[in-house]
């Protein structure tokens, strides 16, 4: 899970610079991973290197569905991801600059995921996505955040409702910025 709002941020940071709007081109309610993918085709972003930071901010759990003896262990390894920071740095190309992965945000097409809403433009962000698991029930993902050139700022929540395990929320901040050239190789 933590990974995952890792790649979240650093796929945000990727498209951030971008002009897509509502990825609903039909109208029809649905936005299907052809328009996230249609929608992002606009997208280009200021090649160099970026420095991306994730903070996790809140993390809960419904402790009635987690045995006795696990919860204690459960709380401590929850608590102590509270309040920890994340920082990466990434060398964008101009050659990815040109073309980020739309596939990214539009996901794996065998993945039974569905958006809600996928809205950039603006220099605002907002996104919510539904994914459904056989083996781990259903996750709701929502991010929205602001953008420019140079920078973004994004608050990502991730929902998991699951039978045997009840829900589970992680909330998380991100930031990122450019902040020069690549290193030389």
């Amino acid at each position: 899970m933590k990974n995952a709002i890792l790649a979240a941020s650093a796929v945000f940071m990727l498209t951030a610079c971008g002009g897509a709007t509502d990825a609903d081109a039909d109208g029809d309610g649905t936005i299907t991973q052809k328009e996230v993918q249609a929608a992002m085709g606009d997208v280009s972003i200021s090649p160099g290197q970026w420095e991306n930071t994730v903070e996790f901010v809140d993390i809960s759990f419904d402790e009635t569905k987690v045995p006795e003896e696990a919860r204690g262990m459960l709380t401590g390894m929850l608590e102590g991801m509270k309040g920890q920071i994340n920082t990466t740095q990434n060398c964008v190309t101009p050659e990815e600059a040109e073309k980020p992965a739309a596939e990214m945000f539009s996901g794996n097409e065998n993945a039974d995921c569905e958006y809600n809403t996928f809205e950039f433009g603006g220099g605002t962000m907002n996104m919510e996505m539904t994914c459904q698991d056989p083996s781990s029930g259903t996750a709701k993902i929502t991010n929205t955040g602001t953008y420019s050139d140079d920078a973004y700022e994004m608050d990502m929540t991730v929902a998991i409702e699951s039978p045997e395990m009840g829900t589970m929320t992680i909330a998380a901040s991100s930031k990122g910025k450019l902040i020069g050239e690549c290193p030389a190789e």
